[in-house]
């Protein structure tokens, strides 16, 4: 759509202006690459400047030219020659007295787009919309222009003659100095939006190039957050060949603008596409009773299509970790390895020491003096909540973000960071693993079977395989290749090769959603258009951030330590803004009838939602699968408010109650801020606001915050649960590790995204060690 829209423009521009400029433009090879839902975005803008740019150009505000209809002896009562300053003012009194015919010539045509911009009064000047006089030569004056001769332009054009009259094409009014104006806006609006899809950003993509039978040291299954750390930190070894397999493809433009991070979850080739199955427990207020679980099928996997949020886990965490029989996993010893992707973008800032600053992953603070955001942080203050997550407590923080100049930095982009080592990895997208290859007799990881369009092969590896599929792929895969539960493997038909739990223990953590009305004055109203050619042309505004998500509470609601078991996030909708809160309504999966109140309500105020999520959920899930077909979706059942003491239920009740309590404080009372009742149908038998409404919203209602945690779990020998030992290594398989989010043995209090970047850096210094020492013994 735009493609076509533009080079219609372009044809029409083509006549009057720079032919060199336009060919450049029309020449950019992202044209044809355009995402929808960016695209839809540049539309706008691009739609809004040629209207915009047509309305300086309106034929409209003239009399119709009638000169194709004089004919050789027509009478008039007044003929008036010259349409400018004077003869306009005469034509236009004389035609008020209706009884009189008046004829206005005029040798010009009407005035060009160039002639309604008045910076540009001197472009006029070279338009064929002038008389182009010059003087007669003098030795008294003008003897320093060419030829001794003065430009004398007289304008010829109408002036100022106004009646309404049809609209005419404004292609017939575009001229040279106001269309190569036009021009160079348009080359700089796609110059920036192409810049967004910048193919350098990534090693090329080589999977037509791998044959059956390949041999590589290293075999790394997912291109996430924790697969691209540890294919870039293998690659540093100059002797290894890295094979990095990924099931989808180079990020869309999408990806790149932080503020469509919820359109990303409406795309059906960028995720996996999700959704858990029902449960009397959990989910009942979603379509058909399901929660969206998008998980990223794409270059940097989730870390290309979640909300960025970089915080690290509390000391409790990590140290829970090691004391469950993994050794090295402490908090203290863990801390070198968040430091190495680490690059704090903070100069002044006081946790300078704390954070890494020679990574290759940018950690930015976005904050403003937004009213709602003020208020938020204000109230957690008269509430007590005035100390820093950052330095170990519970309180509010505004956490930093994996965003770099107004785009996403996902994990991908440190592949070739900083280097050209481009030779030293085999990258393969759109590549789907079929299992894992294993030798029965030695218990030997030998390689993988890949699929690549049409065609099935082998490919071995010479050292290892790593598994960095994330907590829902990397339990599919490792089954599918005989490894998990041996009665459920039996049941789909597939050869037990080792008897493991995996798939069991899902963690996540579970999210209810509290929506509030608040008034006009705290979310300030903007222009979409304004905020579109902000962020494509500078990098600047709505689109730059992700709004109030970056505001988070981390509180502890049973003996005020400070280790939390509660997480509160933020995030608002301006009034009457129903296409982008069907947009997040849509890609939560919320059930129509809900989500009908909802955009009800917007209509009539702003929305502010409150996102109280239990941070150490004690509830437990399973991930199963449906059958032995390798692009089958696994069966995803979440386990949702399932533990026997009902501790998350409780935990989110605590967490309603806090957000009352927020409501109440005198910052949000400038707002005349009030819980809405958002007409749950399976909940109106409950009176609104009671214990008994929420625990009913929360098994409607409550959903996924998008951090599903630890179905191959981390654990010594003698731990019937785990899956891998404390290097990563499958239990009872050699040259096979999981590298992911898969191995906490514990969910971590906080956004998940961190702990596994720094899970990959361990887990890839580990390999490394484990290969050079043998290799030097």
């Amino acid at each position: 759509m735009i493609s076509e829209i533009f080079q219609c423009f372009c044809f029409r521009l083509s006549k009057y202006t720079n032919n060199k400029m336009l060919q450049q433009l029309s020449s950019l090879s992202c044209l044809e690459n355009r995402d929808s839902q960016s695209g839809n975005l540049f539309l706008i803008l691009i739609n809004t400047l040629l209207a915009k740019y047509c309305a300086l150009s309106k034929s409209d505000i003239y009399p119709p030219d009638r000169a194709l209809n004089i004919r050789d002896g027509d009478h008039f009562d007044f003929i008036v020659i010259g349409a400018g300053t004077a003869g306009s003012v005469v034509g236009t009194r004389l035609v008020e007295t209706r009884k009189w015919r008046v004829l206005v010539v005029e040798a010009g045509d009407y005035p060009s787009t160039t002639a309604e911009i008045p910076s540009m009064f001197f472009g006029s000047l070279l338009t064929d919309q002038i008389w182009n006089y010059h003087t007669k030569p003098s030795k008294h004056a003008c003897l320093s222009y060419q030829n001794g001769v003065c430009r004398y332009p007289r304008d010829k054009e109408m002036d100022s003659l106004v009646h309404q009259l049809p609209a005419l094409s404004c292609a017939a009014n575009i001229d040279s100095q106001s269309g190569n104006l036009f021009l160079l806006l348009l080359n700089t609006l796609f110059a920036s939006q192409c810049a967004l899809k910048n193919p350098n950003l990534y090693p090329p993509d080589k999977a037509a190039n791998l044959r059956d039978g390949d041999h590589f040291d290293f075999i790394v299954v997912g291109a996430g957050s924790a697969g691209s750390v540890v294919a870039r930190r293998l690659m540093e070894t100059e002797k290894w060949k890295i094979l990095l397999v990924e099931a989808g493809g180079f990020p869309s433009i999408t990806t790149e603008i932080p503020g469509l991070f919820f359109n990303i979850e409406l795309t059906t080739d960028e995720t996996w596409g999700y959704f858990t199955e029902p449960s009397e427990k959990s989910c009942k207020g979603f379509k058909n009773g399901a929660c969206h679980w998008p998980r990223g099928k794409v270059l940097g996997g989730c870390s290309s299509i979640n909300g960025m949020i970089y915080i690290r886990g509390y000391k409790e965490n990590y140290d829970s970790w090691s004391e469950s029989g993994n050794e090295g996993w402490d908090n203290d010893n863990l801390k070198q390895y968040f430091k190495r992707s680490e690059r704090l973008m903070e100069e002044q800032s006081k946790y300078k020491n704390m954070y890494g600053n020679e990574g290759s992953i940018p950690l930015t603070r976005y904050q403003n003096n937004e009213t709602i955001r003020n208020i938020l942080l204000q109230s957690a203050n008269e509430l007590g909540y005035n100390k820093q997550p950052e330095e170990g407590h519970t309180g509010f923080v505004e956490s930093l973000q994996n965003i770099e100049g107004g785009t996403r930095y996902n994990a991908a982009k440190i592949l070739i960071a900083r280097t050209n080592i481009t030779d030293k990895i085999t990258l393969a997208l759109n590549a789907h693993l079929q299992k894992i290859m294993i030798d029965n007799k030695n218990m030997k990881a030998e390689g993988i079977e890949l699929k690549i369009g049409e065609k099935t092969m082998k490919i071995y590896s010479d050292r290892e395989v790593i598994l960095s599929a994330g907590a829902i792929n990397s339990p599919q895969i490792l089954m599918l290749s005989g490894i998990g539960p041996e009665e459920h493997l039996r049941e789909k038909g597939i050869e037990v090769i080792q008897d493991l739990k995996v798939g069991e223990n899902l963690q996540d953590h579970v999210l209810l959603p509290i929506f509030s009305k608040i008034s006009d004055q705290a979310i300030k109203p903007t222009e979409l258009t304004d905020d579109i050619y902000q962020y494509f042309v500078h990098k600047k505004g709505f689109f730059s951030n992700t709004g109030l998500l970056n505001i988070l509470g981390f509180l502890n609601t049973k003996n005020h330590t400070n280790y939390p078991d509660l997480q509160i996030m933020y995030y608002s909708f301006p009034k009457n803004n129903a296409a982008v809160l069907e947009t997040f309504l849509e890609s939560i999966n919320l059930d129509k009838i809900i989500s009908q109140q909802l955009i009800s309500h917007n209509k009539k105020s702003n929305i502010l939602i409150s996102c109280i999520i239990a941070a150490q959920p004690k509830s437990r899930g399973k991930i199963l699968l449906k059958n032995a077909d390798p692009l089958s979706k696994p069966s995803i059942f979440t386990g949702y408010f399932t533990d026997e003491r009902n501790e998350d239920m409780k935990a989110l009740l605590e967490g309603v109650r806090f957000v009352e309590a927020q409501l109440r404080t005198n910052a949000f009372k400038t707002i005349n801020a009030e819980v809405l009742d958002i007409g749950i149908p399976n909940c109106k038998n409950f009176e609104f606001n009671s214990d008994a409404y929420w625990e009913c919203a929360m098994t409607n209602t409550a959903t996924t915050v998008y951090h599903p945690t630890s179905t191959c779990k981390m654990g010594p020998k003698n731990d019937q649960h785990a899956v891998v030992d404390s290097r990563l290594k499958v239990h009872g398989i050699k040259n096979l590790r999981v590298i992911d989010a898969s191995i906490m043995p514990k969910i971590v209090s906080v956004n998940t995204q961190s702990s596994v970047f720094m899970i990959g850096q361990k887990g890839a210094e580990m390999i490394i060690e484990d290969h050079l020492s043998s290799e030097n013994n």
